[in-house]
């Protein structure tokens, strides 16, 4: 029997033990008709990121482009011609192309491109022999070489031709190359332009070599 009693003891024990919790648990959340613990709280704030805002790039038009002569002057008319690296025109949100980039509330702008020259251009030449003015026989001439896929059909405004420059009144000059309208964010078109001339017969170069300057080739892109 004594045994028992100390079993039992031991039992009250550890049934006191065990409920200790179970009170410490009903105080903190208010079991027993207390009002329940409260906390404030905020919410936690967010990070955006966005895209830059779209603009058209006019890349790869070179500051000197070199023609060469296809022959030896020798008194007879003789071909001058050089083909520009590739020129692009772009939508692009940071310059680069192939950037993403968004026009927003905006509606995609278009853009044109205009090749021109001043009216009454001329290669002046170093000896002075071989220089001219350019004229409708011996124009400045822009011919579109490797136009991109991106590039607008050859309809309406556009011209894929060959573009002569001369005059007084800069005839062919100051046309339109390329349109692009209404176009999304991946708009871009690339092209190579050649530029050529056709250097006057009955000219005199006296066996010199000589160095032909010409006038400034201004590649323009406008927003439509």
């Amino acid at each position: 029997m004594k045994v028992n009693r100390r079993n039992n003891s031991a039992l009250r024990r550890v049934s006191a033990y065990l409920s200790l919790p179970i009170l410490a648990a009903g105080m903190a959340f208010g079991f027993g008709g207390e009002a329940p613990a409260q906390a404030a709280g905020t919410i936690p704030g967010a990070t955006v990121s966005s895209l830059p805002s779209c603009a058209w790039v006019l890349a790869g038009v070179s500051p000197n482009l070199l023609l060469t002569a296809a022959n030896p002057y020798s008194g007879a008319t003789d071909a001058l011609s050089g083909t520009d690296a590739a020129t692009a025109m772009f939508v692009s949100g940071d310059g680069t192309q192939g950037t993403a980039c968004s026009w927003y509330a905006g509606v995609p702008a278009g853009a044109t491109i205009t090749i021109s020259v001043a009216n009454n251009s001329a290669f002046t030449a170093v000896p002075t022999g071989l220089g001219y003015i350019f004229t409708a026989a011996s124009p400045l001439t822009y011919t579109p070489n490797a136009v991109g896929a991106g590039c607008p059909a050859a309809t309406g405004g556009t011209s894929y031709t060959t573009r002569s420059m001369y005059g007084a009144a800069n005839t062919g000059g100051a046309t339109v190359i390329y349109n692009k309208v209404g176009v999304g964010i991946a708009s871009s078109c690339t092209f190579s332009p050649t530029f050529s001339s056709l250097i006057p017969a009955g000219l005199t170069a006296g066996g010199l070599s000589t160095v032909l300057t010409g006038n400034s080739v201004t590649t323009t892109m406008s927003l439509t």
